[in-house]
């Protein structure tokens, strides 16, 4: 398992479309139905995410 992110991407709307910017060459672009349930179901994950226990991730 890599190391997880601490750092937020940067989102952007661009000709129609959503980008989303991340560290090392991270880079999507979703149409914006796409990028509406990518959203709710990062918030819904994040949300069960919070109330688990944090493991020490692997090094990797």
């Amino acid at each position: 398992m890599l190391r997880p992110e601490t750092i937020a991407g940067v989102a952007a709307a661009q000709d129609g479309f959503v980008t989303l910017d991340g560290r090392d060459g991270l880079a999507i672009t979703m149409t914006p139905e796409a990028a509406a349930e990518t959203g709710r179901r990062l918030i819904a994950a994040a949300e069960l995410a919070a109330l688990q226990p944090t493991k020490e991730p692997p090094l990797e």
